[in-house]
């Protein structure tokens, strides 16, 4: 079972001109640090507009920093969001494939389609169908980082022209392909196009065991990948927080809070008005508590045993999430470096001889799923573009021209 991390980039009131600045600075620290203790993978998260809940809103041009302070750990998108009023999808196609080779190959690419309507709909996204809008144009971004040229499509919520989408990524034929799922039926569908479920539900091992069951058995069965490899893993979140003592953890644990109540506020049932709005206020005048113990807070005892649960349930990767609320730098760094010291060489010994055995499965696996695959080399021509003819452009710049008004080369100097 392999472990990541995720950043959420929170950022309660009140501010100062450099508290964003502190906090980028501060989570690109941590991911050094993650790196050097050996955590597989970091997850960022792309978010518009929510005020204090998150504060990142191009996570490219984060894990583009990362790549150049870190060396072994994977750089995931936890979740790009497709709907193309948010990203063009060929500037997607260009964005990942850029920070592929930035990283030599290290990027997860996690899609998704968004849950809150204040970071979604003033992009003038259809919220009922912004689900459909994602799953079409993600077949179109695996195309674009694939084809050599990219054929061109038109379809019911993106089109575009025949081009060669420039850069290909290192990895070949894409960087792994993940889908944001928050509840069975989602897990199901990543199953269904061949690619990881990147669970953000917290969850327990009971109910992380049927998912597990029921997502490979999906993928084997039915899956038809949208992308060009198949990717069959299944990842679930829970939050970490690693202390020597109960106690200390406890005491940790009562900052969460504030997560959970922005969480509810931006993605359920609150009232906000932009700019205006102090959710750092609003929660300190309430007794807002909300207790949900994955097993995962606490001594690294009791962490390591509720991980073995979880590694027999057969979980390909567990997220941590390790910010939340006014829990401190110098707390989510020592919450690390405990685990990375208590509970991570156990199961990372395990996770060596386990990695082996299920890449030889995979590889079986690929080859019968992805035979259903239709093939896209039905896409027509590649067609000629003629170019604008700037003869004026050459006249303007004073250049020496023949008589048919090209420069004459020999004469520029």
């Amino acid at each position: 079972m392999k472990f990541g991390i995720e950043l959420g980039f929170q950022l309660p009131r009140p501010w100062s001109s450099e508290s964003e600045a502190e906090l980028y600075e501060s989570r690109l620290t941590i991911a050094e640090l993650a790196d050097q203790l050996g955590f597989d993978s970091l997850w960022v998260e792309e978010h518009h507009f929510l005020e204090e809940y998150c504060h990142l809103s191009s996570p490219e041009v984060f894990l583009a920093a990362c790549t150049q302070r870190t060396t072994q750990i994977r750089l995931g998108f936890g979740v790009m969001l497709l709907p193309p009023m948010i990203n063009n999808p060929v500037r997607s196609a260009e964005k990942v494939a850029a920070l592929d080779l930035l990283a030599k190959g290290r990027v997860e690419f996690g899609v998704g389609s968004s849950s809150d309507r204040l970071g979604t709909t003033a992009w003038g996204v259809d919220w009922d169908k912004r689900q459909e809008m994602t799953e079409e144009v993600l077949g179109q971004v695996a195309r674009m980082m694939v084809e050599e040229p990219y054929r061109g499509y038109d379809g019911v919520h993106f089109s575009f022209a025949a081009r060669n989408v420039l850069p290909k990524p290192q990895q070949k034929p894409h960087p792994p392909l993940w889908l944001a799922c928050s509840h069975r039926e989602s897990i199901l569908k990543a199953a269904r196009l061949g690619i990881g479920a990147l669970s953000f539900g917290f969850t327990n091992f009971d109910t992380t065991k049927q998912w597990v069951e029921a997502y490979h058995d999906t993928l084997r069965r039915e899956a038809v990948p949208i992308g060009y490899s198949i990717n069959p893993n299944l990842s679930v979140l829970s939050r970490l927080i690693c202390c020597p003592s109960d106690s200390e953890a406890k005491r940790i644990e009562d900052k969460v809070h504030f997560w959970w109540y922005s969480f509810v506020h931006y993605f359920g049932y609150g009232s906000h008005k932009p700019g205006v709005t102090s959710l750092w206020d609003n929660y300190s005048k309430s007794d807002y508590k909300f207790e949900w113990d994955t097993g995962t807070i606490g001594t690294p005892e009791k962490i390591s045993a509720t991980l073995r649960e979880y590694e027999r349930a057969g979980l390909d990767q567990i997220v941590f999430s390790i910010e939340a609320g006014n829990i401190s730098h110098e707390e989510i760094c020592a919450t690390l470096e405990l685990f990375a010291k208590e509970v991570m060489p156990e199961f990372k010994q395990r996770e060596e001889k386990r990695s082996q055995l299920k890449e030889s499965l995979d590889h079986t696996l690929s080859q019968e799923v992805m035979a259903r695959k239709e093939q896209s080399d039905v896409f027509g021509e590649i067609p000629t573009i003629v170019m604008k003819d700037i003869r004026p452009w050459y006249s303007y710049m004073g250049f020496p021209l023949d008589s048919e008004g090209y420069p004459i080369l020999d004469e520029m100097q």
